[in-house]
C-alpha cells in the first residue's frame, strides 16, 4: 500500500492545513511563511515520506517535475486546494466529462477546425 496508518494521519493532517490555508489569515498559516518557506519545508513540517510526496505533487498538484519542491510552497497549496475543490463539486472526478461520452471532444475540435479552415 502506499500508505500505512501513520503516514495516512500525517497526510490527513497535511490536507486539513492546506484546506485551511488562507494567505490573508496568519492564523492558518501554522509558522508557514506562503512566500519564503518551499513545499520541502512544508512536507518535512508534516513528516510525509517521498512516496506521498511524489503522489501529491505529480496527482494532486499536476506537477510534471520535482522543480517545484524548492520554491515558495504557496503556488502548490493553491493547486492542491483547486484539485480538491474540484473533486468535491462534480462527484467523484475533478475532471468534467461531456453528458455521451469522451467522443464528444475531438468531434468538438473537428467542427470547429472544419469551421476556421484549421
Amino acid at each position: 500500500s502506499l500508505m500505512g496508518l501513520f503516514e495516512k494521519r500525517r497526510f490527513r493532517k497535511f490536507l486539513v492545513f492546506v484546506a485551511n490555508f488562507d494567505e490573508n489569515d496568519p492564523k492558518t498559516m501554522e509558522g508557514v511563511d506562503p512566500k519564503k518557506t518551499t513545499m520541502r519545508d512544508v512536507y518535512k513540517k508534516f513528516d510525509l515520506g517521498q512516496d506521498v510526496i511524489d503522489f501529491t505533487g505529480h496527482a494532486l498538484a499536476l506537477y510534471r517535475t520535482d522543480d517545484y519542491l524548492d520554491q515558495p510552497c504557496i503556488e502548490t497549496i493553491n493547486r492542491i486546494k483547486l484539485y480538491s475543490e474540484s473533486l468535491a463539486r462534480y462527484g467523484k472526478s475533478p475532471y468534467l466529462y461531456p453528458l455521451y461520452g469522451l467522443g464528444e471532444l475531438p468531434q468538438g475540435f473537428a467542427r470547429l477546425s472544419a469551421i476556421y479552415g484549421g
